[in-house]
C-alpha cells in the first residue's frame, strides 16, 4: 500500500512539473516578434481560405465525401493564433481568445514558421508521419511479427491516416499516437519499467497539443502495442486486465488534469475565468446544452451511428472482413483452447474505447463525426490484435 501511495504521489508531482513546463514553453515561444512569422502566417491563411471547397467552410482534397474532410476552420485558428497582434506575451501564450486549450502546437509551429511556409510544413508533416509509420512497422515486424505489423498499418490506413499532413489540426494526435507506439517498440524494456508514467505523459501531451480532435487514437494504439508486448512475454490474463485498466486510467488522468491545469494557470495569469470556460465547454460537448441553456438535440446512439456510417465505407468493410477471416481461421487452426481466447480478452476490450468516447462526448462526436470517425480504426486494429493475441506469431515469440 505504501508503495502505491508513493507511486501516486510521484505521478502527481510529475503532472505539476509538466504543467509548469508547458507554461514556460508557451511563454518562451511568444517572446520573439511577430515580424519573424507574419508573412508566413498571412500566406498560410490565404492558402487555407483558397482551399475551402466543401460545406461549412471546410476543405476536401479526396473523393469529396465526409470521409476526406480537412478542418480548414481550425487550421485557420492555429495559424492566426501564432501572431501576438499587439497582445502581451502572457495573453498571446494563454490565448485569451480561445483560452480553454493549451495550444501547445505553437511551441514547434511558431519557430518552424519563421523558416517554412505552409507548403514546407506540409512536406515536413508528410516526412514525419511516414517516418513514424515505417519505423513502427519495422519494429513491430521485428518484435511481434509481420501479421501484427500489417494489421497495424491497415487499421491506420482505414482511418485515413494519410490526410493528416494536409491538416495541421489532425497532426498532433496522429503523430503522438505513432510516437507512443514507436517509443515502446524501440525501447520496450525501459518503457515497461515506467508504464504508468509513460501513459500519463502521453495523455498530458495530447491535451497540451490538441484542440479536441480524436484524442483516444493516441491511447488506443499505444495501449494495444503495450498489450501485445505483454502477450509476447506471456503475462497472465489478470495482469493484462490490471495493466489495461490502470494504464487507461493513467492516460485519462494525464489528459484531464492537464486540461484543469490550463484552467488554473490561465485564470491566474490572465484574470479570465478559464477554468469555468473549460467546465462549460466540457458540459456542452458531453450533453449538448451550452451556457444559453438551449437544448441541441443529439443522442449517444446518433453519435455512434453517424461515426460508424462514415468509417465503414465499402472498402473498409471489405478490408476488415478479409483481415478478420484470415486471422480468425489461423487462430482456430492453432487450437489454443478456451484459455487462449479468454486470456486475450483485454486486447479485445480496447475495441470499445471509441464507443465509450462517442457516448461520453456525444455532442462533439455528432457535430464533428467527419473527424471522430477515425477513432474506429482503433476498433479495427483491436479486433485483429485480439485474434493475433489468441495465437501469437511464432517468429515474434522467438525474437
Amino acid at each position: 500500500m505504501r508503495k502505491v501511495v508513493r507511486r501516486g504521489a510521484g505521478l502527481g508531482v510529475l503532472l505539476v512539473v509538466l504543467v509548469v513546463l508547458y507554461t514556460g514553453l508557451m511563454l518562451a515561444v511568444y517572446i520573439f516578434p511577430d515580424e519573424w512569422v507574419a508573412g508566413k502566417v498571412q500566406g498560410a491563411v490565404a492558402v487555407i481560405d483558397e482551399e475551402v471547397n466543401y460545406w461549412g467552410c471546410y476543405g476536401n482534397y479526396f473523393w469529396h465525401s465526409d470521409f476526406g474532410i480537412t478542418d480548414n476552420i481550425s487550421d485557420r485558428v492555429i495559424y492566426t493564433s501564432l501572431l501576438r497582434d499587439g497582445r502581451s506575451v502572457v495573453d498571446a501564450a494563454m490565448h485569451t481568445e480561445y483560452a480553454r486549450y493549451w495550444h501547445g502546437y505553437a511551441v514547434l509551429l511558431r519557430p518552424l514558421l519563421a523558416v517554412l511556409g505552409i507548403s514546407g510544413m506540409r512536406y515536413l508533416n508528410i516526412m514525419l508521419l511516414m517516418g513514424l509509420l515505417l519505423g513502427c512497422y519495422a519494429r513491430m515486424r521485428s518484435l511481434l511479427g509481420r501479421r501484427t505489423a500489417l494489421t497495424f498499418a491497415a487499421g491506420l490506413l482505414m482511418g485515413f491516416l494519410l490526410i493528416a499532413p494536409f491538416c495541421q489540426h489532425y497532426m498532433a494526435v496522429t503523430s503522438l499516437a505513432l510516437l507512443g507506439c514507436y517509443v515502446q517498440l524501440r525501447w520496450p524494456k525501459a518503457v515497461r519499467a515506467r508504464l504508468p508514467e509513460f501513459f500519463l505523459i502521453l495523455g498530458s501531451l495530447v491535451c497540451f497539443s490538441d484542440l479536441l480532435t480524436f484524442p483516444v487514437l493516441a491511447l488506443g494504439y499505444p495501449l494495444l502495442c503495450c498489450q501485445l508486448l505483454g502477450v509476447r512475454e506471456d503475462v497472465s490474463a489478470r495482469r493484462l486486465w490490471v495493466q489495461t485498466i490502470g494504464l487507461s486510467a493513467a492516460w485519462m488522468v494525464g489528459y484531464a488534469l492537464t486540461w484543469v491545469g490550463k484552467g488554473l494557470v490561465g485564470t491566474l495569469l490572465t484574470g479570465q475565468n478559464v477554468l469555468g470556460d473549460i467546465f462549460g465547454q466540457a458540459m456542452w460537448r458531453m450533453t449538448g446544452v451550452p451556457e444559453d441553456g438551449k437544448w441541441y438535440p443529439m443522442t449517444p446512439a446518433g453519435a455512434v451511428q453517424i461515426n460508424m456510417e462514415t468509417f465503414f465505407t465499402r472498402s473498409n468493410v471489405l478490408l476488415l472482413a478479409l483481415l478478420l477471416a484470415w486471422l480468425g481461421v489461423r487462430a482456430l487452426r492453432m487450437r489454443t483452447g478456451a484459455k487462449g481466447w479468454l486470456r486475450a480478452l483485454p486486447v479485445a476490450s480496447v475495441a470499445l474505447y471509441p464507443f465509450v468516447w462517442y457516448l461520453a462526448v456525444q455532442n462533439h462526436s455528432n457535430i464533428h463525426y467527419w473527424m471522430t470517425y477515425k477513432l474506429l480504426s482503433v476498433t479495427a486494429f483491436s479486433l485483429c490484435a485480439y485474434l493475433l493475441a489468441v495465437a501469437p506469431e511464432k517468429e515474434s515469440i522467438k525474437s
